[in-house]
């Protein structure tokens, strides 16, 4: 029967039905003929003795004389015979033909797909519908397998977009929060300066600009965010600045974060201002990142080096806490790492946020420990180098 699993349906359906509808007729002829020799025996005679000869074979003789009544009775079954059973091996034949067309040509491939309906209905994607004929039920379990293959493609590249989204959330939460923590504290020196017993102008113009120039940042960031759905996509937009304006900016703002930390800061610039082209969003959000970190798990002392040589512009940071986890400088910083099980190590979104920014910029992200200590160096390559 392999040879009729390789036809299609139609082909299937009509040699099993005709193969199965001449064995039918074939019963059926038999059935009838036999009938009729047996009544016709029964009918025209006394009746008929059925002997067993030696050879274990079967023989009739006709008997003389009328028939009797169980005779005539016999012979009427007969009658009814001759009809009722070519009847019944037909309608038989059909019924088989069913049978043996459904198990052969429809069982497994319908149990094939009722399964997969099943296991696509309880959200299980990872299983295969291998065709078991190449019939339209074998093209239609292809179909199938192609429509949970789409399914599954789909339903990852949803996760991956949901698992995006998380990240962009949390970048985004991250790196307002410095901001807004120098603006509060911005907001506070600016209520120093303008108190009536002791005014302070310069402070209050100190305190003005960098609110200014924080709310822009702010809106900036947003605009970047709002237009961007991930993180690989933000751009980089260069703009030129000296490395003596990004680091007096800094000195401004970054001990507003570290306000009442009781840590010691030492912001420093190395060597001579250099012209160069860098994105100010990045370079802010990577040294108030890093510095962020160095204040969480710095014991006293956190330095902070800005230098410009050979078309970089570098940014140290140094902290004197316990280091970098040693998870943390194999695999290097990614988003939602979570190895620091006691709370003692630099990881998390802000890292991951440095490293993209120092990459997307040309540059890289550098972690190191130190003896005691951390040390964290942000490269930025200048556009205009």
């Amino acid at each position: 029967m392999e040879w009729v699993k390789k036809k299609n349906l139609k082909q299937s359906f009509f040699i099993i039905t005709c193969f199965f509808l001449c064995a039918g007729l074939l019963m059926a002829g038999l059935s009838f003929f036999l009938c009729t020799g047996l009544e016709h025996k029964l009918s025209g005679s006394g009746g008929i003795a059925i002997s067993l000869e030696d050879n274990s074979s079967f023989s009739s003789v006709p008997l003389e004389g009328n028939p009797s009544s169980f005779e005539r009775n016999a012979a009427r079954i007969l009658t009814v015979l001759q009809f009722v059973l070519p009847a019944f091996w037909v309608v038989l034949s059909l019924l088989l033909a069913d049978i043996v067309f459904y198990n052969l040509k429809i069982r497994r491939s319908l149990a094939l797909l009722q399964e997969g309906a099943e296991r696509i209905c309880r959200q299980d994607l990872d299983f295969a519908i291998e065709p078991v004929s190449g019939d339209e039920l074998g093209l239609l379990c292809r179909s199938f397998e192609a429509m949970r293959s789409e399914l599954k493609t789909s339903k990852l590249t949803l996760w991956r977009q949901m698992e995006e989204q998380k990240r962009l959330n949390a970048a985004f939460s991250h790196d307002l929060k410095n901001p807004v923590t120098v603006l509060k504290g911005s907001i506070l020196l600016l209520q120093k300066g303008l108190d009536p017993a002791h005014p302070n102008p310069k402070l209050q113009q100190d305190s003005l600009d960098l609110i200014l120039q924080y709310t822009g940042r702010i809106e900036d960031y947003i605009n970047a965010m709002s237009h961007t759905r991930e993180m690989e996509a933000l751009d980089c937009c260069p703009v030129p600045v000296g490395s003596h304006e990004l680091y007096s900016i800094l000195k401004k703002s970054l001990p507003i974060l570290a306000e009442d930390s009781g840590k010691q800061l030492d912001i420093r610039q190395s060597g001579e201002s250099r012209e160069m082209e860098i994105d100010r969003q990045f370079f802010y959000n990577t040294a108030e990142n890093l510095f962020c970190n160095a204040l969480r798990y710095a014991d006293s002392q956190i330095t902070v080096d800005i230098s410009g040589r050979d078309g970089f512009l570098f940014l140290t940071v140094t902290d004197d806490g316990p280091g970098y986890p040693a998870s943390v400088l194999q695999k290097g910083p990614a988003f939602f790492l979570r190895d620091d099980t006691s709370g003692n190590g630099h990881l998390g979104v802000g890292l991951a946020v440095c490293r993209l920014l120092c990459e997307k910029h040309g540059g890289s992200l550098t972690l190191e420990n130190l003896q005691p200590g951390a040390k964290a160096t942000a490269v930025f390559k200048s556009r205009n180098s």
